[in-house]
This record gives C-alpha cells, structure tokens and sequence, in this order.
C-alpha cells in the first residue's frame, strides 16, 4: 500500500517535533523527564501517521464512531493532564521560592547581628567618670 501524503506530512511533522524536543533536550532547556515524554508523543504521531486504521481501530475500542473524534478527545485528555501536572509543578516550585526567600531572611538577619556584634563599641562614659578623668589628667 503506498503512503498517502498525509501520512508523509504527519511523519515529517513528528521527526521535526522529535528533533527539536532533542536539541531543546541537548540545551538544558528542558529535562529528561520532559524530554522522554514529549519523544513519546512524536512517537505516538508517527505511529498514527504510518498505521491509519489504527485510529479506526482505537475510535471502535473507545465506542467512537467517527475516528478524528477520539484522536481529539486523547489529545485534549493529554493536554488536560499535561496542564496538571505543570501546575503542580508550579505550585511546587512556589512553595520552594518562599522556603528559599525565607531563609535567605534568616541568613540576612543573622549575618546582619554578626556584623553587629563585631563592631567596636563606642565606650560610653557617665559625665562624673569623664570628669575625674580631666582632673587626673592635669
């Protein structure tokens, strides 16, 4: 059976997707937990793209009688958890900012009464001390 220039178009777009996500990977600019994630989908985009009954085949596992239906509804299942567990993260990441933020107050704090304490002390002298100093002077 020859490739459709769907087919062709959907496996170009995922081989594109998986590059970038590598050079991204390769950057730092994401993590590998990330990465490996992201490469399963473009995975999951070529395998579609290459086996086209096997979204008809996945509509009829799902009960959908129209096969463009279940791809949306698992994309939108995938988006919707992706979305979750990027605020997880962020609410994550928020707690540790206000962990970190508090103690780098503390540190200030205690960094600032070390400095203090190590200062010299002006003396201060009572005037009647002052003055019997004067006279011993003389």
């Amino acid at each position: 059976m020859p490739m459709l220039r769907s087919s062709l178009i959907g496996v170009a777009f995922a081989a594109a997707f998986a590059c970038s996500v590598l050079w991204s990977a390769r950057g730092r600019r994401t993590s590998e937990r990330h990465t490996f994630a992201w490469l399963l989908v473009a995975a999951a985009i070529a395998g579609l793209s290459l086996w086209r009954h096997g979204i008809d085949a996945l509509a009829t596992a799902m009960g959908i009688y129209y096969a463009p239906s279940a791809l949306f509804f698992i994309a939108l299942t995938c988006l919707m958890w992706l979305v979750y567990r990027l605020s997880l993260q962020v609410a994550d990441q928020r707690q540790q900012l206000k962990r970190l933020a508090q103690e780098v107050a503390l540190l200030t704090s205690a960094e600032a009464e070390r400095a203090a304490l190590a200062q010299p002390r002006p003396e201060t002298v009572s005037p009647t001390v002052a003055a019997r100093r004067d006279s011993h002077a003389v």
